[in-house]
Parts: structure tokens; sequence; C-alpha cells
């Protein structure tokens, strides 16, 4: 029987026993996937490369940059500007998130921890692990193309001074206590289109940071008297919350437009290709994986040994000579964000927020 092959992270439930690890929510990660379907600054071609590309080359996207256009209101011949455009390109870099497992099945014959059972929980502590590592990837790229200025309509959208203050010193744009009410999503939508970032937006937050507005959302929403579904109160779908950010205010976290950044999956030839050779196996995961989210590439071998040292209170005779299957997981990703060659002076759709106590 083999325990480990890429149908076993298709089914991670178990009925034995119990995992002690804890699993906190990974919404850094889960808002970025989320959004990548609104990704529409890239071609359908760039983005199916991604899935194939290799490392020798870059997918390189061509852009028009921002243009100074010349208007005269003088007609004829002599004044007709050139206006010609600048041009720039710009490429994603991959990331590679790595780990696995090694499974003695034989270890398990005089244990009280089932072999079925082990190999399940042990793959999903990987995971959740693996998870991790990626939301702390997506955290820099996000801490990196914040938005350096919000120069527009905070003030229009403050009740009283500073409710909505964008502070330089830190890039982060600021809510006092008294403006995180119901009211909170619509004033952002109206700030943000004010800088011409308007559009859907996402927030990730510290745990519980957007607990009053997800009760809001619930307690307020459409066929009620308030019904604050016409304000733009934005769904509790679009609020997540991470254990890799912490506060020390009401929350702190980001928001961002659909589609300001995503990733795509990349899968190298053999497993693509599901090459099988001398027992080892490459291949694709059918799905995204649990806390990882994403497709991985799986590599799966067996293969025998002495595994005397796995215990050091004896030698266990059923690992003398003994076989033993492992997995190797490789999620490779490219992220990727829209064009701003200037964030210093040019708002972006990423924006660094906290919500503070007073």
């Amino acid at each position: 029987m083999s325990f480990l092959n890429g149908t076993l992270l298709n089914d991670l439930q178990s009925d034995q026993a119990t995992n002690e690890k804890r699993f906190s929510p990974l919404g850094i990660l889960n808002s970025v996937v989320d959004s990548t379907a609104s990704i529409d600054y890239l071609s359908p071609a760039t983005k199916e490369s991604f899935s194939n590309i290799s490392s020798l080359r870059d997918a390189e996207t061509p852009i028009i940059k921002d243009q100074a256009v010349t208007v005269v209101t003088t007609p004829g011949f002599e004044y007709i500007p050139s206006n010609l455009p600048d041009s720039d390109k710009y490429f994603f870099q991959p990331y590679d998130v790595f780990s696995g497992m090694r499974h003695y099945p034989a270890a398990n014959d005089n244990n009280m921890i089932s072999s079925e059972f082990q190999s399940k929980e042990v793959l999903k502590n990987v995971l959740y692990e693996m998870g991790n590592t990626i939301e702390g990837i997506l955290s820099t790229v996000l801490e990196s193309r914040k938005t350096q200025l919000l120069p527009l309509g905070l003030e229009q959208v403050s009740d009283s001074t500073n409710d909505y203050q964008f502070v330089g010193a830190t890039d982060t744009l600021t809510m006092k206590k008294a403006a995180q009410e119901e009211t909170m999503f619509y004033s952002l939508e109206a700030a943000m289109a004010a800088n011409e970032i308007g559009g859907d937006y996402r927030f990730v937050t510290n745990r519980a940071g957007l607990a009053r507005q997800k009760m809001a959302a619930l307690k307020f929403g459409a066929g009620n008297d308030k019904n604050l579904q016409s304000l733009g109160f934005i769904g509790a779908d679009r609020m997540y919350e991470s254990g890799n950010i912490t506060s020390t205010e009401k929350f702190d976290g980001f928001m961002f437009r659909d589609g300001a950044v995503g990733v795509f999956e990349n899968f190298p030839s053999d497993f693509r290709k599901g090459t099988s050779f001398a027992g080892k196996e490459w291949s694709v995961s059918d799905t995204a994986l649990p806390f990882v989210n994403m497709r991985a590439n799986i590599f799966t071998d067996s293969n025998a040994t002495n595994a005397t040292s796995l215990f050091t209170s004896g030698t266990d005779s059923n690992l003398i000579m003994s076989m033993y299957e492992e997995m190797g997981i490789w999620v490779r990703f490219y992220v990727v964000y829209r064009y701003n060659e200037t964030l210093g002076t040019r708002v972006n759709d990423i924006i660094k927020i906290q919500g503070t106590k007073a």
C-alpha cells in the first residue's frame, strides 16, 4: 500500500488521534489569490506563459508610460504636435517554496498512531507552514508596492479633522475610531475614486481587526431598515484576517484593488509531463492544495533503507530492512502587479491601513 501519492492531497480527513498544531488564518495569501482573476493588464498569452516558462526566460510585458500630451489652441500644419509615446517593459520575479516529508510505514506497526493518520496530519502541518512562508513573501511584496501618497479625498470624507489621514512617515492611511463605523467602506471607496484608483477592494488585517465591520454587514444588510448595502458596504467575503499581521491598535493591514496583485503558478517540464521513472513520479496536484491555495509540483519516490536510527530507545527489528516513501512539494509561482514607474509620486492601488484606538 502506498501512503504518499498525489491523491493523498485531495483528502486530508481523519478520524483517529489528534494533532496539537494550531492553524492561523492565512488572509494575505487568500486575498491575493482571490484578486488574481481580476488582473486585466496582462495579455492572455502572458498569463498562460507563467505556467510553463523556464527560469532562464522572463515573461516581459510592454507598457506605454503615462504621457504628457501637448494640446494647443491654434490649428494649422505647423502646430500639429508629435505626441510620441514613451514605452517600457517589465517582468516579474518567480518564487520557490519547497518542503515535503518522508514516511516509514513499518515504524507505525507497534505505534498507537496509525500510519494513515500520521501521514495525513504531517502533510497538513507541512502545507500550513508552506502557506505561512508564501504569506511572508506576499506581505513583503505588498509592503514594497504600497502607495507613498494619497493626496485627494481624505478631507472630504472626514466628519472631523483627520478622521482619515495619510501619514507620510509610515506611508499608512490611518482611520480614527469614530471613522471605523459602518460608513467606513463608502468613505474609502469615495477617497480611492478621488485619487483615480477607484474600484472593488479587498481588505486584510490582523485577527478580529474588522470584527465590528463584519458584524454591521451581517446586522444591517439588504432588506433591513438601515440597508447599509446602499452605501457600498462590502461583503464579509472581501474582508480577510491573517495570523501574520499584528497590531497594537484596532487593526493594521492592507487594502488593495482587485487585480492590483496576483499569483500565477509555474510547473517545470517533468511535472507538467507527468514523468515516471524507476519508481519516481513527477506530477501536478489536481487542485489547489489546502493552506497553500495554489496547485503544486509533486514528486514522490519509494526506496529501502535501514531506518533503526529513527528510535533511540532500542533497535526496532521492523526497521532493519525497511521501505520508506517520500514526497517533495514545490510551489513555484510568480507575483504580478500593475506597472507604476514612480511610486514616490504616483498613487498606487495598494494601500497600507491602520485603524487607531482613539
